[in-house]
């Protein structure tokens, strides 16, 4: 098996900084091919590989509408928050297809899985 790495750079980059926006590009109705945490003029882009189903994670150039990048509706209203921390998932074949997030604190949130060659988007509700 290839290791692997699912964070293409190194986290403490964007880690407190404030989400402005979270955008992604549909691939049909079935779910978002890629998403983008935006923060200014940078992204967390999340994308998913359609052969593995692993997630990869870069800060790249903030994506624009031109593109076909729009809105992610579920996810309007982490906009304004700050990055918290973040965790990668393996799963017991070894690969790297779920990416957990927080916003401002250590309780994670949102998670991002890798299932049929899309992300599926999962909020993380605690249990009490």
């Amino acid at each position: 098996m290839i290791d692997r790495t699912m964070l293409q750079f190194d986290y403490d980059q964007v880690h407190g900084e404030v989400a402005t926006a979270v955008l992604g590009r549909r691939d049909g109705a079935a779910g978002w091919r890629d998403v983008a945490v935006v923060i200014e003029d940078r992204a967390v882009i999340l994308r998913v590989d359609a052969d593995t189903d692993e997630i990869a994670v870069e800060l790249e150039v903030a994506p624009t509408s031109d593109d076909g990048w729009q809105a992610v509706p579920e996810l309007s209203d982490y906009a304004g928050s700050e990055l918290g921390w973040c965790w990668v998932g393996r799963n017991y074949l070894g690969y790297l297809d779920m990416f957990t997030l927080s916003f401002a604190d250590l309780e994670p949130q949102l998670c991002f899985t890798g299932e049929a060659a899309v992300i599926c988007i999962r909020r993380i509700l605690p249990a009490s």
